[in-house]
């Protein structure tokens, strides 16, 4: 099988989850958007970090946000570390429609796969994205424990002396084990980190 086909494939799959995407009632754009909002942290709950992931225009990242709004899938938070701005975070509406997520089924595709061919599967889709990504402007998405950012230290407390934290290197703020999963816009890949470039 040649590179070329492969390709094909991948992009026959996004094909096929975005044609049950638009059979569901919401358009793939909303979807994805009810997906990042799901896996955000904090810092990147909002419009213009949505049309990062989404490689879109503000413009257009926010049609998808305010139809979401005027579906009551999506909720404005004020941000407690600034007033002025707002977060946006997924109702029990959206919740709900997760849920019944069209994704869902590759999802379960996936998981029907042994744990070795998984494994073999995402460090590939891995790898290919990280070398797609790397070829253009966009900036790149990842999670907390995956980023140059992430840093460790030893905190005291009542219970135990010596009970290991995470912290944000960028923010200098701890992190919540449940949100060291989360997708960040603010992710740095660990290998450029220590090659001294700068995130863009």
């Amino acid at each position: 099988m040649s590179a070329r086909e492969t390709a094909e494939l991948l992009l026959m799959v996004g094909r096929l989850v975005q044609f049950e995407c638009y059979d569901s009632g919401l358009s793939p754009a909303q979807w994805m958007a009810l997906r990042f909002f799901s896996r955000a942290n904090s810092f990147s709950r909002t419009p213009s970090a949505f049309a990062e992931f989404q490689a879109t225009t503000r413009g257009t990242a926010t049609q998808a946000i305010k139809a979401l709004e005027a579906g009551g899938y999506l909720v404005r938070q004020r941000s407690k570390a600034d007033g002025r701005s707002f977060t946006l975070c997924l109702s029990d509406k959206g919740k709900k429609a997760l849920a019944r997520d069209p994704f869902e089924g590759l999802v379960r595709a996936v998981d029907a796969l042994d744990v070795e061919e998984q494994t073999a599967m995402h460090d590939a889709l891995h790898q290919v994205l990280t070398t797609v990504a790397a070829s253009g402007t966009r900036r790149r998405f990842g999670v907390c424990r995956d980023c140059a950012y992430l840093g460790g230290e030893v905190c005291c407390t009542s219970t135990s002396a010596n009970q290991s934290a995470t912290e944000c290197l960028l923010f200098g703020v701890r992190i919540d084990p449940k949100d060291a999963g989360l997708l960040c816009v603010h992710y740095q890949p660990k290998d450029e980190h220590r090659r001294g470039r700068t995130p863009r």
